[in-house]
């Protein structure tokens, strides 16, 4: 009787799992260089500024800022996952002028961040806010590259 109330609960709390979001059509990661000198990262639809995140550093300055397109009412705090590193971000959010009814939602990081060095090793990134799951496209060939500019000079 025990193991079929605990087989119940397990495909109960299967069926709770949270929905999982998936970047759009045309959406890829696009690395680039600003005007300013900044090295950018992006996942957004090339040619367009329909972007879902962008990551920009100095080169060498161990310091990365990055702006993550959420919508309203998403919470204060996004958990970013990177294989089994994750951590809770705090975050600030302002309209996104770009995008109507989006909310750019801004982190500043160290480069160092432990994340941020599993997303150069592996291309996995994943974003949870609240009750959203989003789960982005790998991005280990142009997440390494970027990181690696924007590290602090050994």
């Amino acid at each position: 009787m025990r193991r079929l109330i605990a087989l119940g609960l397990i495909f109960a709390l299967g069926g709770c799992a949270l929905p999982k979001e998936r970047a759009g059509p045309g959406e890829r990661w696009i690395r680039d260089t600003s005007p300013e000198g900044l090295a950018t990262l992006a996942l957004g639809v090339p040619d367009t500024d329909d972007l879902r995140v962008m990551m920009s550093c100095r080169p060498r300055s161990g310091a990365v800022d990055l702006t993550i397109v959420g919508r309203p009412g998403d919470p204060a705090v996004i958990e970013m996952h990177s294989g089994k590193v994750w951590n809770p971000y705090p975050a600030a959010g302002h309209a996104d002028e770009e995008n109507p009814g989006a909310v750019d939602i801004d982190l500043k990081l160290s480069a160092a961040d432990p994340v941020l060095r599993n997303l150069a090793d592996t291309g996995g990134l994943t974003l949870v806010f609240g009750e959203r799951i989003t789960v982005l496209p790998n991005a280990f060939a142009p997440a390494h590259d970027f990181l690696a500019v924007c590290r602090l000079p050994r």
